[in-house]
């Protein structure tokens, strides 16, 4: 089957856990009328009334310190201009589709041996012609960068034949591998360079003392602007500071994470959404969760509008399903019936055997015949303030329905730690998913993982069941459509049905610029400056 690259795959994820976390323990029942104030602290921003570009150029924060290579990834403020400089062998798409430049077409009849054909008439910024050695290069080099690693662990080998044709072998069979691929290009050899050659339409140059991009030899006259100057501002003050008085005229900004800062309100702020999925998930050896009744009872006791809404500051969308939905794969209609419904809850439980046994006023559930209180241990890491109160809000949901909840807010090592033995009943996580919307490896029964013991996988759930597994492994041989959305709508209904997790929400981030300075602007996770040639820049 031959795959161009005037098609597009849909943008499916495999996983990097990323579960959410920081110091302190709650073991109260509901959470405060109003968010605790250590909990509510951002960084303030100075509110400008007026944006004007302070120096009549464009300017972006650096990392001076750290290396400019995006294959080695060395800083999160260098990679957030890569693609200006950099080429990448896929691109994923606002979408979630992926197309490339780079590779003009590609084959597998098995989608384990694939075939790239790369276009041999892009060359580097010292005019060398880019070959398929350069590509297969950096994805050999990119398996061993932590921040690419997880994502290329199912590369058995790759080689070139050729100047134009490079060819990888995989672990297993995944049609959405491409979209895998979203991996910058450099020079075949420059993995240690701090600045390797690119093939973007920007190359790195110095004016004076300053370090800026200017105009390389591929769509250099496309572009915006002409130079792009670049500005140390990595000290976090410094950085709000350069914003507000429009030293610098591009940040983003993460309203969920550790991270969120306050850069005031008159500013032009975009949203772009993001792979990393808020969930729910059990531990199935708990008494209390044994049953898919029990565990899906919890899915319409969550407000999740609310949590984006209220929570998040609509950072977020909410979804009742493991896939974003705004991918072709979400059934909309029915994820509708997983909503929230505090009626539902009450009557599932009640199904499930959870009453008022003892008639003490208080619910309690039967196992084995003996009656055992509701004390539901529930964890969260304390990292970030939206995780640590949207836990909150689900664990005074569920409580208002008479299920007994403990919130345990942790540090990180103490989050890990409790998952690992085993010791919660319920957790708020969060999985940074990548491009193939595939979950096996959570649901992977953990003796089938690894004979390193070391090593217990992502099986919180400590699940023995392979069909989610086997789902997943359908979905992703599949050649063609409908079979392969057909595919995923049955994970879809099986993880909905069984509630081996339950999804809350995407999240999403913010793009800030200054009013009136960037228009045209279609950001994605993977890339902020996504067609760039389509944004325009005022600096008058």
């Amino acid at each position: 089957m031959i795959r161009t690259a005037g098609k597009t795959l849909i943008l499916f994820l495999a996983l990097t856990l990323l579960l959410s976390g920081c110091a302190g323990v709650r073991t109260g029942t509901t959470q405060t009328e109003e968010p605790d104030p250590i909990y509510d602290q951002v960084i303030p921003g100075v509110e400008v009334k007026e944006r004007q570009p302070a120096d009549q150029v464009f300017s972006l924060n650096y990392d001076p310190n750290a290396s400019m290579n995006p294959v080695r990834a060395e800083s999160s403020a260098n990679m957030q201009f890569w693609s200006l400089l950099y080429d990448s062998v896929f691109t994923v798409n606002p979408d979630w589709s992926v197309s490339s430049e780079v590779v003009t077409d590609w084959q597998s009849d098995d989608f384990i041996w694939w075939v790239f054909h790369v276009d041999t008439s892009i060359t580097f910024s010292d005019g060398t012609p880019l070959s398929a050695a350069d590509v297969a290069y950096s994805i050999q080099r990119a398996q061993q960068s932590s921040h690419y690693a997880n994502r290329l662990s199912i590369i058995y080998g790759i080689s070139a034949f050729g100047d134009d044709t490079f060819a990888v072998t995989t672990k297993y069979a995944n049609s959405q591998f491409p979209a895998l691929l979203n991996i910058p290009i450099i020079k075949k050899g420059d993995y240690f360079e701090d600045r390797p050659l690119g093939t973007g339409p920007y190359m790195l140059a110095e004016e004076g003392d300053r370090l800026v991009l200017s105009p390389g030899n591929r769509h250099a006259a496309e572009m915006p602007v002409d130079t792009i100057w670049l500005r140390d501002c990595m000290d976090t003050s410094a950085r709000i500071r350069a914003f507000e008085e429009a030293a610098i005229d591009v940040v983003v900004n993460d309203p969920t994470g550790m991270y969120n800062l306050g850069y005031g309100s008159s500013n032009e702020t975009r949203y772009f959404d993001t792979s990393n999925m808020h969930y729910i998930g059990f531990n199935t050896a708990s008494m209390f969760f044994l049953t898919a009744a029990a565990r899906c009872a919890v899915s319409f006791a969550i407000d999740r509008d609310a949590i984006v809404s209220t929570l998040l500051n609509d950072c977020g969308i909410a979804s009742t399903l493991p896939v974003h939905p705004a991918s072709e794969y979400y059934d909309e209609a029915f994820a509708k019936g997983f909503a929230f419904n505090p009626e539902k809850a009450s009557l599932m439980f009640e199904n499930a055997g959870v009453a008022d046994h003892d008639h003490d006023g208080k619910l309690e559930m039967l196992v084995t015949g003996i009656i055992v209180e509701l004390n539901i241990r529930f964890i969260v890491n304390s990292d970030s303030t939206a995780k640590v109160l949207a836990a909150r809000r689900i664990c005074d949901q569920l409580n208002a329905i008479g299920i007994t909840t403990v919130l345990y807010e942790l540090t990180w090592a103490d989050y890990i730690e409790c998952l690992e033995k085993g010791e919660f009943d319920m957790y708020y996580g969060e999985i940074r998913m990548t491009p193939d919307w595939n979950l096996s490896e959570m649901f992977r029964p953990r003796e089938n993982r690894s004979k390193d013991l070391t090593f217990q996988g992502m099986n919180y759930a400590q699940t023995r069941d392979y069909g989610y597994v086997n789902l997943y492994e359908k979905y992703l041989a599949e050649a063609e459509e409908p079979a392969r959305g057909e595919a995923f709508q049955a994970i879809n209904r099986y993880i909905a049905e069984t509630g081996i997790i339950l999804p809350v929400c995407f999240e999403r981030r913010e793009l800030l610029t200054h009013r009136g300075v960037a228009t045209g602007i279609s950001a994605t996770q993977y890339d902020i400056f996504h067609n760039f040639n389509d944004w325009t820049i005022n600096l008058q």
